[in-house]
């Protein structure tokens, strides 16, 4: 592909973060992408402040200020350690706030998600010229816009570049030549993404499991002999393996020892299930990608965009699968290398999709299940029990497909004639059938800077969700509400709640509907220690407010700057001789 194909995919690349990120752009410091009602950003913003912050003082970092006095809450979901190494030079030179910190990491990791894919599609022997396309095909793909609302999930960039690194050690291998060097780059690639998110390691490790060994099968039928090839792999690789498998387990210790505390720490076979794909989402592009009626202005907004729609999204673009399908149907123009290559990539993305299928799929006609490979994993890989998201799975076929429709594109680009002005238009309408539509942005109510608060001590935050499907945007900003506090509270959300906070909410929803006195709850949270009371003054949600803040009233509490922050209101009681600061 020319030069003159090559500026314009990058330029696209660059259009579509643009343009994933133009709803804040007026409001950078203020306001961050809300997609599916915004839940998982407000969540997120604040892990990450928590994480640019304290990364370095893991004594610190593993206690997030939430479930208080639960110890060890970072286990609970990923950490965004990767993405606050990220973001942290701007951290200490700007103090930005935790929007604009939150929004600048998203920005960041798509654009290394472009990169990572390029530098894919150039170790399986692509020009630099037509890199850019398979970048474009990647990021502009339905996984990504159906992912703009969670920072740990967008398309995780290391594991490209750890698949970069596997083929470039294989080749180099092949050819007899040094290739530690390489395989340390996979096991740092591996690091960096245990950092990033756990999906995405999962994603990586059998990415790389699977090229290796469709490279393995494929020696075998050029005649390499079994112990040379897999000897000449263990040598080169045993270092950075064990290397890496040490410091991801340095890098799991918050889940690990969360995983110590509690048997339960795990994802039930339903949970899996309702997160697992079917054949109907082959077809999903999901709730944001823009279609006819956004391009007519008549698009929707708000829940309507997304309520009673399926969030699996396996469809890799219909653009993208036309130029892949072609490249296909011409692969006996590429040099066998590459064909091998492409090869490997599809296995790799076909082991992803049944993946993504869940642990068991059901059969026609009965109420019996056929068992698949997922659960398997789950039984024999502890950490696999973990993943209720399984359709994600897929994004290694996504992998695939951008790279089969850069080859489309660049077999295209070959052909004589008018062909390369088609091929400007492929890139131009990849582009514009890519952008989002319909993508809300949420203001963020709290800087998000941990500033000296009234607080001195734990803050019990009502009211609380009655359990963890009622968990809103107020509940999730308790992260950034506590480190502006420089205090821990009661209240939060996470990928998993512990029993102990599962039975505190009972007991608050206890209060409201009666069944215990709100006054008795209130003088016992005050004799454990909890001297502060903050009110959220929920949306939609007055009746359940003015019950604790009457509650509070006649318990003695005196209101402290109730208008210093809007949307909270803070109570104090007075001291307490015998207070302790025993779990709620």
């Amino acid at each position: 592909m020319n030069r003159i194909t090559a500026l314009p995919a990058w330029l696209g690349v660059l259009v579509f973060i643009a343009w994933c990120l133009h709803p804040v752009l007026g409001d950078w410091s203020g306001s961050v992408l809300g997609p599916f009602g915004g839940i998982d950003p407000m969540l997120q913003l604040g892990i990450l402040q928590w994480s640019c912050l304290h990364w370095h003082q893991p004594a610190v970092w593993f206690d997030l200020p939430i479930f208080h006095p639960l110890p060890g809450m970072l286990g609970c979901m990923d950490p965004l350690l990767g993405q606050a190494w990220l973001v942290w030079p701007a951290h200490l030179l700007f103090s930005p706030t935790a929007a604009s910190q939150y929004n600048l990491a998203m920005a960041g990791s798509l654009l290394l998600a472009a990169l990572g894919m390029a530098s894919v599609w150039i170790a399986t022997g692509g020009g630099r010229s037509s890199a850019g396309f398979a970048a474009l095909a990647l990021i502009g793909a339905p996984y990504t816009i159906s992912q703009l609302g969670h920072l740990n999930q967008l398309p995780p960039p290391f594991v490209l570049f750890c698949l970069a690194a596997a083929i470039m050690a294989l080749r180099r291998q092949d050819a007899r030549r040094r290739s530690w060097p390489w395989w340390s780059g996979v096991g740092a690639g591996l690091v960096l993404q245990a950092a990033w998110g756990w999906y995405g390691l999962a994603y990586a490790l059998v990415g790389v499991a699977t090229i290796k060994v469709v490279r393995l099968v494929q020696g075998l039928r050029r005649g390499d002999g079994l112990p040379g090839t897999v000897l000449a792999t263990a040598k080169a690789a045993w270092a950075p393996a064990l290397a890496t498998a040490g410091l991801v387990l340095l890098l799991a210790q918050p889940q690990l020892r969360l995983a110590d505390r509690y048997p339960g720490f795990t994802r039930t076979a339903d949970e899996v299930r309702s997160g697992s794909a079917d054949v109907q989402h082959l077809l999903n592009r999901g709730a944001y990608r823009s279609g006819p009626a956004d391009w007519l202005g008549r698009g929707t907004r708000g829940a309507e965009r997304y309520d009673g729609r399926h969030r699996q999204t396996l469809n890799p673009g219909w653009v993208a699968l036309a130029l892949a399908a072609y490249g296909w149907r011409r692969r006996r123009d590429l040099d066998g290398d590459r064909r091998a290559w492409g090869a490997a990539l599809l296995v790799m993305g076909a082991v992803g999709m049944i993946l993504a299928f869940g642990d068991s799929v059901g059969l026609p006609g009965t109420d019996r299940r056929l068992p698949l490979p997922l659960e398997w994993l789950r039984a024999a890989v502890t950490p696999f029990k973990a993943f209720r998201g399984a359709w994600r799975f897929s994004w290694l076929f996504t992998i695939a497909v951008a790279w089969w429709a850069a080859v489309g594109l660049d077999l295209l680009a070959a052909r004589p004639g008018r062909r390369r002005l088609g091929v400007l238009g492929a890139v131009v309408l990849l582009t514009l059938v890519s952008l989002p539509a319909g993508v809300p942005a949420v203001k963020v109510p709290l800087a998000g800077r941990p500033e000296p608060g009234p607080a001195r001590g734990p803050v019990l935050t009502l009211p609380a969700p009655v359990n963890e499907y009622a968990e809103d945007r107020t509940e999730a900003l308790w992260i950034a509400r506590a480190i502006e506090l420089g205090a821990p509270v009661t209240g939060g959300a996470t990928g998993w709640v512990p029993p102990e906070i599962v039975a505190f909410r009972e007991r608050l929803a206890a209060c409201e509907q009666g069944r215990e006195d709100a006054g008795e709850f209130l003088a016992g949270m005050r004799r454990q220690g909890y001297l502060w009371v903050e009110l959220a003054l929920r949306e939609n949600d007055g009746v359940r407010v003015d019950f604790w803040r009457r509650a509070v009233d006649a318990a003695g509490a005196e209101p402290v700057d109730r208008d210093a922050v809007q949307g909270y209101e803070m109570y104090r009681f007075g001291k307490d001789q015998g207070a302790d600061a025993s779990a709620p």
